[in-house]
């Protein structure tokens, strides 16, 4: 099956190392099957968008290799997300509030298929969540989840690996895809990185990926260390020490699998990772000053 994919980044603050994860195995999936990897710009909070995070973004994946087949911003697509609100109200599965709030009328949850644990059946919390759930608010502008289900339509994502933490939203995607009359994607979610038990967050020191960038970590380093937090060889032995990323294309969905448990961010790898792959550069550059002219 060729997979598209998408990275779905809010411009509010530093590039994450988990963002930069998910990136990654998007990447894998996506090229690993011929299909496309689509950089999608989430920049509908206005309140706490931040300019500059938007070239940090391209930075990062600049940085690492990770080319994207198209970009979008979802601020340049605010008339497509009212268009299909206001087709939901004509066809009676939307209703108006009274604000000119926009609000999904008797949407359910659904159950869907995650590529790590199987299939997933909505409990009654996640219907009550998924009921009326608002579509547009009052301002005009679309809910992330109502503006993601949209997107991921149009562009043709039809496999999404994001985080453990999304879990309990995609029940509620996964009504709005019944609800628009289209097909789910496959979803796949991966345990959340953490470091001393808790979950790595923006405002942790060690977050950010362009710190790794400017202290001089390797890229290729960074992508195998990446690729270790959360994704795992069937076969694990000493032959898997190093894996770049040609490597991973080949192991990734066939020989390998994603996990949905915690993923413990060991820094000691990443220094270790990086001397390897630093020493490898080195000697390949030492062979080829030797090399006949």
């Amino acid at each position: 099956m060729t997979y598209n994919t998408r990275i779905a980044p809010s411009p509010t603050g530093d590039f994450h190392i988990g963002t930069a994860r998910t990136a990654y195995f998007n990447w894998l999936a996506a090229r690993a099957t011929g299909g496309r990897f689509i950089l999608r710009i989430d920049d509908t909070d206005l309140a706490r968008n931040q300019a500059d995070s938007i070239q940090v973004i391209h930075d990062c994946l600049d940085w690492l290799g990770l080319t994207p087949d198209a970009v979008y911003t979802q601020s340049a697509r605010l008339d497509r997300y009212r268009a299909v609100a206001d087709d939901l109200v004509r066809q009676g599965k939307a209703c108006r509030a009274d604000n000119g709030a926009i609000l999904l009328d008797g949407g359910q949850a659904a159950s869907w298929q995650d590529l790590i644990t199987g299939q997933m059946i909505p409990s009654q919390a996640a219907h009550d969540l998924a009921a009326g759930q608002v579509l547009m608010k009052a301002d005009g502008m679309p809910v992330y989840h109502f503006a993601s289900v949209v997107d991921d339509i149009d562009l043709g994502i039809n496999c999404v690996i994001r985080g453990m933490d999304h879990a309990s939203n995609t029940f509620r995607h996964a009504g709005l895809y019944d609800a628009l009359g289209a097909a789910q994607p496959v979803f796949a979610h991966v345990g959340l990185i953490t470091q001393n038990k808790k979950k790595l967050s923006k405002r942790d020191a060690a977050a950010s990926l362009l710190g790794y960038r400017n202290q001089g970590v390797n890229p290729d380093a960074m992508l195998n260390f990446l690729l270790r937090m959360g994704w795992g060889p069937k076969q694990d032995d000493k032959s898997m020490a190093i894996i770049d990323r040609d490597r991973a294309l080949d192991l990734f969905l066939d020989h390998g699998k994603m996990k949905a448990s915690p993923a413990a961010m060991d820094l000691a790898k990443l220094t270790s990772f990086d001397r390897k792959y630093k020493a490898r550069k080195k000697a390949a550059l030492q062979a080829s000053d030797l090399s006949p002219t």
